[in-house]
Formats: C-alpha cells, sequence, structure tokens
C-alpha cells in the first residue's frame, strides 16, 4: 500500500484565517480580497487536489467563490463545524446536534440543512458536522451524566438521519468530525460527544446498518492526540473513515491546531510517520488533508507548504513503503502444506537417490552472474546449532516452516539462488520435484546452488571456533552434486582469545578448500568474521578496522584467488571496505530483526561504497521479516541488489507477488 495517490486536501478557512491571522473566516466574517486572492493561490496549487471551505456571509462573495472554484476543477468539501462552534446568535444550545432539548435541536438541524444549501452552491462532495457538546461534560461522572450522554446520542441519530438523508438528495457525503471529548481543563477542549473513538464507530455502525452508506468520519492526528489516542484507533475508524486530517495540537491550549513546529506542539515527524504507517495498513485511500492555523505574524503560504512537505515525506516513509495490509500475516502452511511435508519424508524413505538424481539433471546457468550481481539466500544456521529468531529460540528448528518459506522465496520470487547445507538443498530438491509432478515449473532451473561446507563451530561450544567441513566435506562433492559454488565461514577474535589456534586451524582448512574450488574452477564464497566472546557467545564485530583486516586475511587464502567471492557484514564507514579487496563482494544480512526495511536500506547504502559491492548473501532477514511474505522481501533486495532502485521503490514493486501463490501446488 502506498499513499502516493490519496488526493491531498487543505482546510482553506483555517490556513488562511483572514487579515492578521485574526480568525475572521471560521466566524463567517471575512474580507473578500482577502479572501478571493488567498482562494487564488490555493486554487493554482497543483498539490493540493482538495479545497475545504465554510460558510461566508455575503451572497455575493459566495457566488464569486462558487466560481472561481468550478473554474479550478477542484474537489471541493464543506465544513460547518465553525457555525456550529461559534453559535453566533446564541439561539441554540452548545449540545447543537446531540441536544437531549427537541426546540434546540431542531433548530440545530435548520441551521446545518441552510449550510448544505451553501455547501451545493460551491459543489461540495463531501460535508463535515460536529456532534456538539455533551450535554454531561460538566457533570461529574455518575448515574445521571450517563443518562443524559444516552440521551445526547439518541438525540444525535435523529439530527444525523434527517441531515444524511438530505445530503444524500444533494449527492453529498456526510462526516461527523471527531472531535476531543474533553478534559478537566476547562475551556481548552470541546468537549465533544463525538468525542472518543468508540463512540463515533458505533454511530457510524448503526447509521450505516439503517441504509446511511454515505455516512463516515472525520479524523485528524491533534483531536486524537487530545483525546489521549494514537494511531491504533485507525484500524476500527477504517470502515467509516472519510478523511484524515494531519493535524498539530497544543495540549494546553486545546483545539487549535496549530502550524507544526509551534512552541508546545506535540506531534512530530515521527508521529507523522506513524500515522502515515496506520493509514497505510488499513489502506485508506481518502484525502490526506492538512489542518494548520497560523497565528501572528506567521505567513499562511509558508505554513501551508511546510505542512504539505511533512505530510509528503510522512506519506514516502519507509513505514509507509513496508506497510503489511491490516490483518495480513505469512503462514509457511499456508503455502507449503502438511501433506507436501510428508510427502517429502515419503520420498527419503522410498527413493532415497532421488534428490541427487533431481539436482544432477537440473538446468545450470552458463555464466554464475550474468550482471556481475546476484542475490543469494542462506539457509545453513541450524547445522551450526543457530535455531533462535527474535525471542523465539527455535523458530529456525521448525523444518516446515524454515523449509516453507526457503521454497516460498524460490518460487515466487526472482532471487539468484540458494546457499545451504546438503539437507536442505536435498530437501528443496524433493519438493522442487513434486512441484514438476503436478505440472508446475521447477524452480531450481537456472538458479544458482551453493554447498555450505564447515558447520562444526556450534553455537555455545567451547571449541565454537573449529570450524571443520561437515555438510559438503570437499568441493569433489560439490561438483558431484551439481552445485554452483561453495561456502565457507571462518571466524577469529581479534584481540585474541584462548582458542586462537582453534581459529587458525579453521583458516587452514577454509584454505584448502578454497584450492580445491579453484582446482575444479568452482566459486568458493568465503565469510571471514571477526568476532567478539560474550556471556552469551560469540557475536559479530562490526568495528570496520577489524572487518578491514578480515577482509584482508580472506584475500589471501590459496594458491589462486580468481574464483573467490567474500561475504561481508555491512558496517560503518563501509567504502574503507570496500576498498579493503578488489574481490566481489556479497552482503550479509545478521540476526533477524523482524524488520527487513532496515536491512534493505543497509544493503542500499552498502552497495553504494564501491564498485567490487555485488550483491547480498542473506537469510534470516529475509526469511523471518515479520509478519511479511519472505518472497516479498526476497523480491525487494533482488530489484535493489539488480536494479539499484531505491528500497522504497523495490518495495513498492515487489508487493505485487506478497500473497500470490498461496498454495505451492
Amino acid at each position: 500500500m502506498t499513499l502516493s495517490a490519496n488526493p491531498r486536501s487543505l482546510v482553506f478557512y483555517m490556513a488562511y484565517p483572514g487579515p492578521g491571522n485574526l480568525d475572521g473566516a471560521s466566524r463567517s466574517l471575512i474580507d473578500g480580497n482577502y479572501l478571493l486572492k488567498s482562494l487564488d493561490v490555493t486554487l493554482a496549487n497543483k498539490a493540493i487536489d482538495v479545497i475545504e471551505l465554510t460558510s461566508v456571509k455575503s451572497k455575493t462573495l459566495q457566488k464569486e467563490i462558487a466560481k472561481r472554484v468550478r473554474a479550478a476543477g477542484k474537489q471541493v468539501a464543506f465544513h460547518c463545524e465553525p457555525v456550529q462552534w461559534t453559535n453566533e446568535e446564541n439561539l441554540i444550545d452548545p449540545a447543537d446536534l446531540c441536544c437531549p432539548n427537541e426546540i434546540h435541536r431542531r433548530r440545530a438541524v435548520d441551521r446545518i440543512l441552510r449550510l448544505l444549501d451553501e455547501a451545493a452552491l460551491y459543489g461540495a462532495e463531501q460535508v463535515f458536522v460536529a456532534s456538539g457538546r455533551n450535554p454531561a461534560s460538566g457533570m461529574a461522572y455518575d448515574p445521571q451524566s450517563a443518562a443524559v450522554e444516552e440521551q445526547a446520542l439518541v438525540a444525535l441519530s435523529h439530527s444525523l438521519r434527517t441531515l444524511c438523508t438530505e445530503a444524500k438528495k444533494r449527492k453529498m457525503k456526510l462526516a461527523v468530525s471527531v472531535c476531543d471529548p474533553g478534559s478537566p481543563d476547562g475551556g481548552v477542549r470541546r468537549h465533544a460527544l463525538i468525542g472518543p473513538t468508540s463512540r463515533a464507530v458505533a454511530l457510524a455502525e448503526m447509521l450505516r446498518s439503517e441504509g446511511h452508506d454515505h455516512f463516515g468520519l472525520g479524523v485528524g492526528i491533534g483531536r486524537l492526540t487530545l483525546a489521549g489516542e494514537g494511531p491504533e484507533c485507525l484500524a476500527r475508524l477504517a470502515p467509516y473513515l472519510h478523511t484524515f486530517y494531519f493535524s498539530n495540537c497544543v495540549p494546553s491550549r486545546g483545539d487549535v491546531q496549530p502550524r507544526f513546529g509551534a512552541e508546545g506542539s506535540v506531534v512530530t515527524p515521527a508521529v507523522l510517520a506513524d500515522y502515515a504507517r496506520a493509514l497505510a495498513e488499513i489502506e485508506f485511500r481518502g484525502p490526506l488533508a492538512i489542518a494548520v492555523r497560523p497565528v501572528g505574524d506567521e505567513v499562511s503560504d509558508n505554513v501551508v507548504q511546510v505542512a504539505l512537505s511533512l505530510v509528503n515525506e510522512a506519506a514516502h516513509s519507509l513505514g509507509v513503503a513496508f506497510a503489511l495490509p491490516l490483518g495480513f500475516s505469512y503462514r509457511s502452511r499456508d503455502f507449503f502444506t502438511e501433506e507436501m511435508f510428508a510427502e517429502v519424508t515419503e520420498l527419503r524413505v522410498q527413493k532415497p537417490n532421488l534428490a541427487k538424481e533431481e539436482l544432477l539433471k537440473r538446468k545450470k546457468r552458463e555464466v554464475l552472474a550474468p550482471d556481475g550481481k546476484l542475490v543469494i539466500l542462506a539457509a545453513d544456521h541450524p547445522a551450526r546449532s543457530v535455531t533462535r529468531v527474535g525471542s523465539h529460540p527455535t523458530a529456525m528448528g521448525h523444518r516446515l516452516d524454515y523449509l516453507g518459506r526457503i521454497v516460498r522465496c524460490l518460487a515466487a520470487s526472482n532471487i539468484d539462488g540458494l546457499m545451504a547445507t546438503s539437507d536442505i538443498i536435498d530437501e528443496v530438491a524433493l519438493v522442487n520435484y513434486l512441484v514438476k509432478k503436478r505440472g508446475g515449473r521447477s524452480f531450481l532451473d537456472d538458479r544458482v546452488l551453493i554447498g555450505s561446507m564447515n558447520r562444526t563451530g556450534l553455537a555455545g561450544t567451547e571449541h565454537e571456533m573449529m570450524d571443520r567441513t561437515s555438510s559438503y566435506m570437499t568441493g569433489k562433492r560439490i561438483k558431484e552434486m551439481n552445485l554452483d559454488g561453495a561456502k565457507l565461514l571462518w571466524r577469529w577474535v581479534p584481540t585474541g582469545e584462548k582458542n586462537d589456534r582453534y581459529a587458525l586451524e579453521t583458516l587452514e582448512r577454509v584454505a584448502k578448500a578454497v584450492e580445491e574450488c579453484a582446482e575444479l574452477g568452482l566459486p568458493a564464497f568465503v565469510e571471514p568474521l571477526p568476532v567478539v566472546k560474550t556471556d552469551t557467545g560469540y557475536k559479530t564485530d562490526l568495528t570496520t578496522d577489524n572487518i578491514i583486516k578480515a577482509v584482508g586475511i580472506a584475500s589471501g587464502l590459496g594458491y589462486y584467488t580468481g574464483h573467490v567471492w567474500l561475504k561481508i557484514p555491512y558496517c560503518d564507514d563501509f567504502a574503507r571496505v570496500a576498498k579493503a579487496s578488489s574481490f566481489p563482494i556479497l552482503l550479509l544480512g545478521g540476526e533477524s530483526t523482524g524488520k527487513p526495511s532496515a536491512t534493505i536500506e543497509d544493503f542500499v547504502r552498502g552497495l553504494g561504497a564501491g564498485p567490487n559491492i555485488r550483491g547480498a548473501l542473506v537469510g534470516r532477514n529475509v526469511l523471518f521479516c515479520g509478519e511479511d511474505d519472505p518472497a516479498c522481501i526476497a523480491e525487494a533486495i533482488h530489484l535493489v541488489v539488480h536494479q539499484r532502485i531505491s528500497s522504497i521503490e523495490a518495495i513498492g514493486q515487489a508487493r505485487r507477488i506478497r500473497g500470490t501463490l498461496r498454495e505451492l501446488m
């Protein structure tokens, strides 16, 4: 979901309140020349699609506004709230549309009906009203105040039924603006009946159930913040949300909706980004409206431009790009079923040579990296006793889920291939066989398969640094299994420790494996990692200088280095790391964070560090990417590497495969 296509809207009467910013607009009293000049500026602004007006008293001015608005071709919304809150003649109780007094309620409805006629003159397609002040707001909470509130809700529903019918006759949508429900601070809050979003949702549900499908709600950040609510409430509001307002607030001053950055205000760019993500999650497609009010010597044009920039920045943020549709969650069993997993075991029993046969007859690439770049999925962690993902100690130990995620990436994305231990590669080959048997297309043809060789450095053991070959014991076996290359891991503690000799032994074994691969013409993907000993085991040392040293050591392994690729973690000042070798380098992903956007951003930055950064060899941050579809993240990384586009562009293109191929066969 993206918010780029949502119309941008401006609450015009708020942004241009009158000469000296004295807010004559909200009282229907405004200098005509000022209004028309400001209107022309807004109508000429191509970044604004919808203009939101309120009532003006002059009939002549109304006609001129209507003429200019219609000529500009912009959408129009109309707000009745300024007239309601001002209540100029004081003939209507402040409870307005929710007043239990029938005389005052009918007066309030009649006032809105007259405003609907003015809105129709401007060609408004959307009209907003306020519920009115909660008549129980001045009472201490007791059964009596609860009864008064209930009477007010009944009165409001009567009022809205009438207004919904009249709005429909005029081909308008009607919405109640959700205001703040009040606080102990007298005189600075609206104390509106609607009010809490829970009450707004209940009201909308009732009216929709009665057939008023054109009824909805207008909701804004400033008022939600005053009510103590946040982005999480948008999920409940989603079915009824007509317009969403990017607005600010100063809690001590109440519902004044100042410019962003105003002294004492609490809505920051980070808050805007959180709301933008929530809007993307509910797939909101309505207007994103700017509701800011300049004061003092603030210049309206500047206030609007800054607000528009902030809204667009939030709408185009990483959070929005990576937002998942509300309720979406990838489950391996939906794609790779229990029945298929059982068939893999059955094939192991009945046809023990089948996996090898499948690997031998698969179609291989003529060139390892046709465009000089690679994105390889890494799946060799369980063989080294690494199964933790986040707080789950054995997430990678659930083979159905793990294998399903791996196959999902290979079957649904365009990544170049897989690096894994023998068990995983054999199982993937068997699944590929089952897919072809059912009439599907092979997902292993033209893919790069890399065998992970040394996995005896078992996590948590005393001799963890002694990492001997255990999966594919020799390069010859890699060749015999028709794989495309070998991967080797070497770790050492730059500061020195008692197990140094094991790191040195491993280094020698890796060097011999590199030589054997060279003799066989196989690429060797070497992962040299500086590590630090902690109470919970060895952790990757991301110190730039130490990674540079690791690159230098790995670059000198074996008698011939023409087939060697390096696998290196991204770190600060990565351009220095890139300059440490002429070898092609693949970036590794590291431990799963559940937030793949950060990993992809690291890849974007890393790829720009030098011409020898040629892709990624990444596992956990793809396979366990929170609730997202692993194939979607794999495809995004593929696009970042092969097309060198931004992470936002990449996920925008990759999301097309999210949730597709729900079943493998």
